[in-house]
């Protein structure tokens, strides 16, 4: 009895095992190899294609007359830029044309040489930390909240409540020092030379006002300092003028990933502007 027992225990963990082992392989075949940094005109596919969509083995994409596609495989950082009318298939090394023109191929200027890895960027919400134990109502942050900066004397940005109003600013860092305080007229408060921000601290920066009806707002953010070799890099990598929107799409994922996200919504914005009818692009831009 308990042989049998056993043996059936056995069996039912072999399968077990099996299908966590074919769906471990399923998921790792989807992951994604290729990135969309630019799109224009109408592009089909399994699901919409905007700017950021992650491209998996096998995909097909069909391009309309006169649309464009570019797209950066994640692995080599080879870039290729499509016309439509056209149907591609993206293999794991490399996109297949079915129908249409050739591709033009270039090395990203990001990954050329292995400088840097790029990868699509998920959306995020910017962090607010509430230490008020009374009902208060949120300022909503624009700018230092959950994110790393290059600027060693930072400006803040938070959304203005009503025209007139004095805010009351307060600067903290990670041991709970009190670092700077103002009063403030406006919603924008940039830090004087006299505060010297360190790398690897986290820092916490608090705004709050009161309305003239008694009412109270509050929000704070956390943010860091960017490592000097951070720094060096973003400068290094920055697009120049006039660069594609496949480069700056490029550079915007860079910076995302190394948590530049004040930086990259910078490019956001204006990509979202020129490329008004990208989700995507209308998502990380905070719009």
């Amino acid at each position: 009895m308990m042989g049998r027992f056993l043996g059936s225990l056995r069996r039912a963990l072999v399968t077990a095992l099996a299908g966590w082992l074919v769906a471990g392989v399923q998921i790792a075949a989807a992951q994604g190899i290729a990135m969309v940094t630019d799109v224009a005109g109408k592009v089909g596919g399994p699901a919409p294609v905007t700017i950021m969509s992650e491209l998996t083995a096998d995909a097909r994409l069909d391009l309309a007359t006169g649309a464009s596609l570019t797209v950066i495989y994640l692995k080599s950082g080879d870039e290729y830029a499509f016309s439509g009318p056209a149907q591609v298939q993206f293999r794991a090394d490399a996109p297949q044309m079915i129908t249409g023109a050739q591709p033009q191929k270039r090395s990203s200027p990001l990954a050329r040489g292995g400088a840097v890895s790029i990868k699509p960027v998920p959306v995020r919400q910017a962090a607010f930390v509430m230490r008020s134990s009374k009902p208060t109502a949120r300022i909503r942050l624009l700018t230092l909240a959950g994110t790393k900066t290059l600027d060693a004397a930072p400006e803040f940005r938070w959304q203005e409540l009503e025209s007139g109003l004095t805010y009351r600013f307060e600067l903290v860092d990670d041991t709970g020092r009190s670092l700077q305080e103002a009063q403030v007229q406006g919603p924008v408060f940039r830090l004087p030379d006299s505060v010297q921000l360190r790398e690897g601290i986290t820092y916490t920066w608090e705004v709050s006002a009161r309305t003239p009806d008694g009412r109270r707002y509050v929000s704070a953010g956390d943010f860091s300092l960017a490592g000097a070799d951070v720094r060096s890099q973003a400068s290094a990598l920055r697009p120049r003028a006039g660069a594609s929107v496949s480069d700056r799409v490029a550079y915007g994922a860079w910076l995302e990933q190394v948590e530049l996200r004040d930086e990259a919504r910078k490019y956001w914005k204006v990509l979202s502007a020129e490329r008004p009818g990208d989700a995507k692009l209308k998502e990380l831009a905070g719009e």
